[in-house]
């Protein structure tokens, strides 16, 4: 399989396996879906978002924690298109628990493996969630400062991150055949959304689409909006979009050129999706006025 969802989250010391990320997403940008073999803690510092986990919604306000799972599909999107948000973001490495101790191994391999999962959400409300939060915090203040010892000190933090997460928000525990079962159907989902970022310009069915995942057009529409949270033709629109911005902003292809390389049959289609999902013109974003 094609990895091209695959995330390779940037390490910076192979030794500390483990990024904190701190970005603000301005107006109209959005995180593109995608799965990575980490786990991962969200805190929403400002604004509202709405990320696809797992083929679930989770609308989210400032305040709100949300878990990715190794493996799961996820993706953000803003609630409102004209105002940004920022976001915490702690992506670490099963390793940074301390896999070379036979009882770690035992307590996390079920979350590597997928047989065990952690629940996505973290509600404001549960009694863990101010000891979790000032963990987050002070884990994310070591990391950025750098201080003597940081490294201890981070890898401590995860440890008790991960210790509270799995004693008391553990959801999920399958069967091996029911592990096997969930394996086969997500691969195929991340194979599918593969191939249509590969080539934008091939048109794809709904049929097609479902054929290739094996499953009726009916079913494949249900469970397609639960992966993406889109349907068939609102996911394909705004990866035609994602990557004609980056071509308009990185490129210096004509916007006609650009609009064929996306799949759109027209100038005049092309640059009324690219308003549509971006508020301006392909020529104003290249000019680099203000979304």
């Amino acid at each position: 399989m094609r990895r091209d969802l695959w995330e390779n989250t940037i390490m910076t010391d192979p030794a500390l396996p483990i990024n904190v990320f701190h970005p603000t997403f301005r107006p109209g940008c959005s995180l593109r879906l995608h799965w990575h073999e980490h786990f991962e803690l969200i805190y929403v510092e400002s604004g509202e978002v709405v990320y696809q986990i797992g083929g679930q919604p989770f609308p989210t306000k400032p305040g709100d924690m949300l878990f990715v799972n190794s493996g799961e599909l996820h993706s953000a999107t803003s609630l409102h298109p004209n105002e940004p948000f920022t976001v915490y973001a702690f992506v670490f490495n099963p390793s940074m628990l301390g896999l070379k101790e036979p009882h770690i191994v035992d307590l996390v391999a079920p979350y590597t493996n997928g047989l065990s999962m952690i629940a996505n959400r973290i509600e404001q409300t549960d009694p863990f969630y101010p000891l979790l939060k000032q963990i987050a915090m002070q884990l994310a203040d070591e990391f950025e400062q750098k201080r003597h010892g940081f490294e201890l000190a981070v890898r401590s933090y995860c440890q008790l991150l991960f210790t509270w997460l799995s004693r008391e928000f553990t959801v999920k525990q399958r069967s091996d055949t029911e592990m096997n079962a969930f394996r086969t159907k997500t691969d195929q989902f991340k194979e599918l959304l593969t191939l249509l970022e590969s080539d934008m310009t091939e048109r794809v069915t709904v049929e097609q689409a479902a054929s290739f995942v094996h499953l009726s057009p009916y079913h494949f529409c249900r469970m397609f909006k639960r992966m993406t949270g889109q349907t068939l033709v609102q996911y394909m629109n705004l990866n035609r979009v994602n990557k004609a911005e980056y071509l308009l902003k990185n490129t210096s292809m004509s916007v006609t050129d650009i609009a064929a390389e996306v799949g759109c049959s027209s100038i005049n289609s092309f640059s009324k999706l690219f308003r549509q999902l971006r508020g301006l013109s392909p020529r104003d974003m290249r000019k680099g006025q203000p979304i």
